[in-house]
């Protein structure tokens, strides 16, 4: 009877510590993904030349404008995406 008493208590330590790790390793990974995500996503906006959520074009400081300052609707200029490269 002692020997199933003591497996027993290490089946049940075992899936008490499997269910916490496994609690935690979710929480985790959701911080570290929260972090990562705009940083992936700045790059690949970088790299495709295009913003990946609204779809504009990124601007250097060296292109040209298309549309004049005083041209540009409301929308265009409150837009996040058009932001100044540094």
């Amino acid at each position: 009877m002692a020997l199933e008493g003591w497996l027993l208590l290490l089946v049940v330590a075992f899936l008490l510590g499997y269910i916490v790790g496994h609690r935690q390793g979710k929480v985790e990974g959701f911080r570290e993904g929260a972090v990562f995500a705009p940083i992936e996503m700045r790059r690949a906006t970088l790299e495709r030349g295009k913003c990946m959520i609204c779809g504009t074009g990124t601007r250097r400081p060296y292109d040209r404008d298309p549309v004049p300052q005083d041209q540009q609707t409301s929308v265009e200029k409150e837009s996040p995406c058009n932001e100044p490269q540094s």
